[in-house]
């Protein structure tokens, strides 16, 4: 019996500078949840970054999946009002 070979899907890591107010991180998470996405981390930069005066702070995702979901994420969270940046780790 031969074994079947699976890939491992990548683990993908996004960063994120975003507004500082309530309903950002449910605004994000929709992104994901939306297009059954799983996070499997989230860490909030206890920091506070100055932009234009008003409190934002630094986000990183984790999630596993391919570049090509990475790519539509990346796009989807561009489009909300409440990323400011959005990029990945690499």
């Amino acid at each position: 019996m031969e074994s079947l070979e699976t890939e491992a899907v990548p683990e993908q890591v996004l960063v994120l500078i975003v507004r500082d107010q309530p309903g950002t991180l449910f605004q994000i998470s929709a992104v994901f949840s939306n297009r059954g996405i799983s996070m499997s981390s989230i860490h909030l930069h206890e920091e506070s970054i100055p932009c234009n005066g008003k409190p934002c702070t630094r986000l990183v995702i984790r999630f596993f999946g391919e570049d090509s979901r990475k790519k539509i994420i990346l796009r989807l969270l561009s489009r909300l009002d409440c990323v400011l940046e959005s990029g990945d780790s690499g």
